[in-house]
């Protein structure tokens, strides 16, 4: 017989391999022999399938989980950019909560005239100065010629009316013909009477000419309306004096005085209806 190849080796011991196995499996049990069947397929099974599933719904919830945290995290970086937003909000809320409360205050100790409160609706950069538009109209008694004025005091009067709102001109306006009769308090039994003429956007102070020269004209001293004049009520507070300044002809003086008011910061006005 000739000598066997390794090919054939390799055959005959495989196949040896396999009839050892077969007479082993055989002498077992029968439930010994299908358990292990069952243990090597429950194996491979677990090896080719439930484990890279597992593996794959870990993946998937850590996708996930990193997902909710991104938008949790979005949703913060967004509340925290709107926060100076919500905090101006709050303090326009505040300021004219503030001026309303100082008006009704004003209402109590006010026993000369009425008011009507009123927000201001609009107000144009290009005319800044000169005027703004409150949401009070006809509806409301509003009539041209009323005077306005804030919880400090005077600021200008109403120009037009329409059905719901009205323009008011202001007393910084750059019409030089407001022309304001006012006086200047010198003491609880005295004072100068004047106009108040123009304002002067430079100094920020209103130009008044008083009808006499006077001495006793100081800086801090109160000047108000003095209800001679068009529109305007007595008694309400325009401003300070600023400083005095003689003119060359000596019938009279120029006072400067500085408003009474933030004409760059008011929302909430109060204009006079009459007399009560």
């Amino acid at each position: 017989m000739s000598k066997l190849n390794r090919l054939q080796k390799i055959l005959l011991g495989l196949i040896a391999v396999f009839l050892i196995l077969g007479v082993i499996l055989r002498s077992m049990s029968g439930s010994l022999s299908g358990n292990l069947a069952y243990d090597g397929v429950s194996m491979l099974k677990y090896g080719l399938i439930d484990q890279p599933l597992q593996t794959l719904k870990g993946w998937m919830k850590d996708f996930s989980d990193l997902w909710a945290v991104k938008d949790e995290n979005d949703n913060y970086k967004y509340l925290i950019s709107t926060m100076p937003s919500i905090q101006a909000q709050n303090d326009e809320l505040i300021r004219e909560n503030t001026e309303l409360k100082e008006l009704l205050d004003l209402q109590k100790d006010e026993t000369a005239y009425k008011l009507t409160y009123a927000k201001v609706k609009s107000r144009d950069q290009a005319y800044w100065n000169n005027q703004l538009t409150i949401n009070k109209g006809k509806k409301d008694g509003i009539k041209e010629g009323m005077a306005v004025r804030t919880a400090k005091g005077l600021i200008g009067k109403i120009s037009e009316v329409s059905e719901y709102s009205s323009t008011v001109k202001l007393l910084t306006s750059e019409d030089k013909q407001n022309n304001v009769i006012i006086k200047v308090s010198i003491s609880d039994k005295e004072a100068v009477d004047g106009v108040l003429q123009s304002y002067d956007a430079s100094k920020g102070r209103y130009v008044v000419q008083l009808f006499d020269t006077s001495d006793k004209i100081k800086q801090g001293q109160q000047v108000i309306s003095s209800g001679k004049g068009e529109g305007y009520p007595g008694g309400i507070f325009i401003g300070t004096v600023d400083t005095v300044q003689a003119l060359n002809n000596q019938t009279g003086q120029t006072v400067y005085v500085k408003p009474v008011d933030d004409f760059q910061s008011f929302e909430t006005v109060a204009v006079v209806t009459g007399e009560k």
